[in-house]
């Protein structure tokens, strides 16, 4: 799991970030959304396309995806925003 590149969402929302990942070796996938459910567990979306969903994760991805983007944006220097993380 690699972060290619990561922007903070603005503050206000269950959404943290957009990521760019790349998932394994040579699978990449462009501004994926990342947030928190009031629950604690991580979501990640893809894009919708005019027929809906374009990709779907297993909670398993989903928390590595989290993972890899909060660590990107301690690293950077970014807050999270995350208004669900105590």
């Amino acid at each position: 799991m690699k972060i290619l590149a990561v922007r903070p969402a603005p503050p206000g929302s269950s959404t943290i970030a957009h990521a760019d990942v790349e998932i394994i070796d040579g699978v990449k996938l462009y501004g994926l959304r990342v947030s928190r459910a009031d629950d604690g567990t991580y979501r990640a979306f893809g894009q919708n396309s005019d027929r809906g969903r374009t990709c779907a994760f297993s909670q398993a991805i989903v928390a590595q995806i989290a993972e890899a983007t909060i660590s990107e944006l301690e690293l950077t220097g970014h807050r999270t925003n995350d208004r669900t993380r105590s």
